[in-house]
């Protein structure tokens, strides 16, 4: 479906609901008594100084966003729609400013005179519902965010991942059903729409995905399954468990098998080579004021000819995967035979503030030598309780980790031993919104 299809659908679909809604008084239907519009603004900073693959390399994006969402009633209890505007403004940028996903890219390369704003309508969808018995059936059509849906998600900066396709499910009493169909996306730092794509380049048709699910007060899991054409093809399933008030458990296994059109990749383009999986578990322990929060995880992705095999948690370029492990940390935690010890800790200072320190440590063996990274942060959460700041969160991140000298993201080995990198991550989130009506 191409864009305008999609804002003609939409428009149609507006015209049919005022036309609707009119005949029966405008006042009196729920599709405008139960609209609701909010107006979001962020600021972020995300920076990231290493030395792994050059000598040293700075990360530095900033920007500030604007979002502005409508999200109609239903008319006759059926039919909505949902509109999302979202603008970036450049407030600061280095050479490979990109890595950061806040601004956008407008030229090849890494250079900072590339960095620049954006404005889009990043979701702009049609939604149904309805009941039959004591069913709920569901469905949206167009450009959406899609969280955690199967084997697709998103990811946010100033804007969200989102996708052109449709989803829908249908739900009744703690069982769910959903699946999705998508072919085109926006990324979170750009208001281009760009096809699906391989590693190397090519078009990918779509990605479909479906999902099993059931949840009540003490256990809940998500069977999924999900292919991109004829490229990777993924099943996951991740439960929790909470045995009481304070403990929760959870767990996710993560499978995922290579198609024709990957296996025709050079070898050089591909994460691994034949089958991919990441195993993780997790624990945590909730008191008043405090929560502390342990995992483990191992990733199996041979590659073979001597590289360095990743867990891809992509279905696609382009494209978000669900991954919540506490592995997630872009492609590190997930290399072939790693194992991944994390901690992350919360403490309420006060009712309005948050510290925290999290740590994961990630081992491996490559050519007969072990290779070990890590990183420990520092972050805290201020949300005022203050009447006219109630609706402010302001988040900040710092911290240093360790890895290895790469060439091709594999390990650089000299004399029995790898050459260790440093790095420095910091990020700060300062976001407000407020309801319009």
């Amino acid at each position: 479906m191409k864009k305008s299809a999609s804002w003609c659908l939409i428009t149609v679909s507006l015209f049919s609901t005022v036309t609707l809604a009119a005949d029966e008084g405008i006042l009196s239907s729920s599709f405008f008594s139960d609209s609701q519009a909010e107006l979001s603004l962020k600021n972020y900073w995300k920076y990231l100084k290493e030395d792994a693959a050059n000598p040293k390399a700075i990360h530095n994006a900033w920007g500030q966003g604007v979002a502005l969402g409508y999200q109609s009633g239903y008319f006759a209890d059926t039919i909505g729609v949902n509109v999302n505007y979202y603008s970036a403004v450049k407030l600061g940028a280095s050479d490979y400013f990109n890595t950061r996903g806040v601004l956008y890219s407008k030229g090849p390369g890494n250079s900072r005179d590339n960095a620049a704003g954006y404005s889009k309508f990043g979701q702009r969808y049609i939604k149904l519902k309805g009941d039959v018995g004591d069913v709920a059936l569901n469905a949206q059509v167009g450009w959406q965010t899609l969280r955690n849906y199967g084997v697709i998600s998103n990811s946010t900066r100033l804007s969200p991942t989102t996708y052109l396709g449709w989803s829908g499910g249908v739900e009744n009493d703690g069982l769910s059903l959903r699946g999705a169909y998508v072919d085109r996306s926006m990324e979170r730092n750009s208001p281009d729409s760009l096809r699906l794509e391989t590693n190397d380049g090519r078009e990918i048709g779509h990605l479909v995905t479906g999902e099993l699910g059931y949840e009540n007060s003490l256990f809940n899991s998500q069977l999924a399954y999900g292919e991109s054409q004829n490229y990777l093809r993924r099943q996951i399933l991740r439960v929790a468990l909470k045995p009481n008030k304070q403990l929760s458990l959870g767990s996710q296994i993560y499978a995922t098998q290579a198609l024709d059109d990957y296996k025709e990749m050079a070898l050089r383009r591909r994460n691994f080579d034949r089958n991919a999986n990441h195993y993780a578990f997790d624990a945590k322990w909730q008191e008043p004021l405090w929560n502390v929060k342990l995992g483990i995880a191992h990733t199996q992705a041979s590659k073979g000819e001597g590289e360095l095999g990743f867990y891809p948690r992509h279905m696609a370029r382009n494209s978000r995967g669900t991954f919540t492990s506490m592995a997630y940390a872009g492609e590190d935690y997930m290399r072939d035979g790693e194992t991944m010890l994390g901690a992350m800790a919360e403490y309420n200072i006060t009712p309005e503030f948050t510290a925290g320190l999290g740590g994961i440590y990630g081992q491996f063996d490559y050519q007969g030598t072990t290779v070990r990274t890590g990183e420990v942060n520092l972050f805290g959460r201020w949300a005022p309780a203050h009447p006219k700041l109630k609706n402010l969160t302001v988040f900040a991140m710092f911290g240093p980790g360790w890895s290895y000298k790469n060439v091709n993201k594999t390990p650089i080995i000299s004399h029995g031993d790898y050459l260790t990198s440093h790095s420095l991550a910091a990020e700060f989130i300062a976001e407000y919104r407020f309801k319009l009506f």
